[in-house]
């Protein structure tokens, strides 16, 4: 009688376990089922996540090409101006190179030299073809053109670094220039690239106020220039390296 009551527990409790058994392994399977639910949606995630970075980058890029297009249309108005800005980059691009810079980085600097001037979009007509000398209020707006333009660029998160080269493009080695009097080695690199190649390429083109000058004139006028209100070592590795280098078409990404 005894051993049948023993048996009949020890059956009972083996029920119980096997069910147990079968519960956890029910649980385990939801668990694991739950799981890979999770690690489908975090990869579907993932995947929106890249796809919206892309788009936003697409986006970004066509706004720096509407911007560029512009700056080029501001350009065309001027028969003085027209092609500076792509003769800056190019020039910009080369010193970069010359100068040690990164490919990326060199290729920041030529996109900041094609929009070194869009803030002049804000300057009037009459100023920015005036042929004689501005006076104190118009080169007040005038000197307000590298602030507009950073403003302009400012939304594009990654041309960044080119914002503050297009705000900073007419600082001067020795603190004398705009917007914010910085001095030296506080000029960002790529400004101070983008100022020699600025004013060379002014040097050498007409403008309403005199003819251009010839190559030998505006290297003499660099190198007057250097250490007062350009980087002496950029005009240096500009005058030594770029300027013997061939021509290559503008710099256009």
């Amino acid at each position: 009688m005894a051993a049948n009551v023993a048996l009949s527990q020890a059956l009972a409790y083996a029920r119980d376990l096997r069910n147990l058994y079968e519960v956890t392994r029910a649980r385990e399977a939801e668990i694991a089922r739950a799981h890979d639910k999770l690690r489908a949606a975090y990869q579907q995630s993932l995947t929106y996540a890249v796809d919206l970075k892309k788009t936003h980058r697409r986006l970004q890029s066509s706004i720096l090409q509407s911007l560029l297009g512009l700056a080029n249309a501001l350009e065309a108005k001027d028969e003085y101006t027209r092609g500076h800005s792509d003769r800056v980059a190019a020039l910009a691009r080369r010193l970069a190179l010359a100068a040690g810079c990164g490919s990326r980085e060199a290729a920041t600097i030529a996109h900041a030299g094609l929009l070194h001037d869009l803030g002049k979009i804000a300057v009037p007509e009459r100023i920015l073809r005036k042929p004689g000398p501005l006076t104190d209020d118009e080169w007040s707006v005038m000197r307000r053109h590298p602030l507009t333009g950073a403003q302009i660029v400012a939304p594009l998160e990654f041309f960044a670094d080119g914002a503050l080269i297009v705000r900073h493009h007419h600082e001067r080695h020795d603190g004398s220039g705009y917007p914010d009097g910085l001095v030296g080695d506080t000029i960002p690199v790529g400004s101070r690239i983008v100022a020699i190649a600025d004013v060379y390429d002014a040097l050498t083109s007409d403008r309403p106020y005199r003819p251009a000058l010839t190559v030998c004139r505006a290297r003499e006028r660099l190198l007057a220039e250097a250490d007062r209100t350009l980087d002496r070592r950029l005009v240096a590795i500009f005058l030594d390296t770029v300027l013997h280098e061939p021509s290559d078409p503008s710099f256009r990404q």
